[in-house]
């Protein structure tokens, strides 16, 4: 009876299962590809921290405002007294609302200094450092400006 091998080394695949291999590493670096190709040219970037970021007080916010109007009035084929009315009520609510940031954000913001006092009795010095350097990457990247109406820093 002659070996199932052949003249195969000790160890080596077999001719199925280096095929099976090449197929295998073959699906997962097209499907890599596809992938970074559709991230790349088919998907609209979105800003960071999801799609509405940017109208909360970012540099971009007033045009994102008008962007988001305009898709709102095309979308819905507003006529000019609608968009005109619709415009005033949005105002009048965008005021109040910020009368409302401005009367609750020094609770909001003890409350998150409580929180992260509270969290920092339970970590390690090292962790504490590391968890002071997280939250102030994260402001930087949400580029929040001091007068920003009274958004959080």
């Amino acid at each position: 009876m002659t070996d199932p091998r052949g003249d195969r080394p000790e160890g080596a695949f077999s001719p199925r299962a280096m095929a099976a291999v090449v197929v295998g590493v073959t699906l997962i670096a097209g499907i890599l590809v596809g992938i970074g190709l559709d991230r790349t040219f088919f998907r609209r970037p979105r800003p960071p921290f999801g799609p509405f970021a940017v109208i909360r007080g970012g540099p971009n916010a007033d045009s994102a405002r008008m962007r988001m109007r305009a898709d709102f009035a095309r979308q819905l084929h507003l006529t000019p007294d609608q968009q005109a009315r619709i415009d005033t009520i949005m105002q009048h609510r965008t005021a109040i609302l910020d009368s409302i940031r401005k009367e609750t954000m020094p609770q909001i913001r003890a409350l998150i200094g409580a929180t992260q006092a509270q969290i920092d009795s339970v970590l390690t010095p090292e962790q504490r450092d590391t968890f002071r350097s997280l939250r102030q990457q994260h402001r930087r990247i949400r580029r929040f400006r001091p007068d920003s109406g009274g958004r959080l820093p």
